[in-house]
């Protein structure tokens, strides 16, 4: 959510310094929007009590379940630079995570910044990087510091995905769209 929300706030003051309009954005039109909704909406199912109820293989499921939605998001939206960006950082979050049993890999110290309670090897959809750790470096390796509100890691692919949806609000704010011709 801390991704999701500094993309927003990236995005939209950007938008306005580059000369654009909130209202613009009313003009943007995404197929298939709610696939976002749905790959959120699974995703707080997983990493809620209700996915502890359900169990960690289920969790890791839904999990990876809400990566398919997304990839299906891109695909439909490419054309727009934006969502392509985007869709690079989330590629690289799927690669990492799907290289780690489900879950993201994440640095002890970037954990503990971020004030993460944790115990054992996992923390919410994060496992602390260890000695099988594959791609530890694409990991949440990164951390907005206990103090802030939200704080919480971050991952290089989490940077991509602010990045891309900047760009998006950006250009529509703008009432370009940023369309990339095929």
């Amino acid at each position: 959510m801390l991704v999701l929300l500094t993309a927003l706030v990236v995005g939209v003051a950007a938008g306005y310094l580059a000369g654009g309009r909130l209202r613009n954005l009313e003009r943007l039109t995404l197929t298939r929007p709610w696939l976002v909704l749905a790959a959120l909406g699974l995703q707080l199912v997983a990493f809620s009590p209700a996915g502890a109820t359900l169990g960690q293989p289920t969790a890791v499921v839904l999990h990876l379940a809400s990566y398919g939605l997304l990839a299906w998001f891109v695909v439909l939206n490419r054309r727009r630079l934006g969502v392509s960006i985007a869709g690079l950082g989330m590629g690289l979050n799927l690669v990492t995570i799907a290289a780690n049993g489900g879950y993201m890999p994440a640095s002890k110290a970037a954990l503990e910044l971020a004030g993460a309670a944790y115990s054992g090897e996992t923390h919410n959809n994060s496992a602390v990087i260890g000695a099988g750790t594959h791609l530890g470096y694409l990991g949440d390796i990164f951390a907005a510091p206990s103090w802030m509100p939200a704080a919480n890691v971050f991952s290089i692919g989490d940077l991509v995905v602010v990045a891309g949806i900047a760009v998006l609000l950006v250009a529509s704010m703008r009432g370009s769209g940023a369309v990339v011709e095929a």
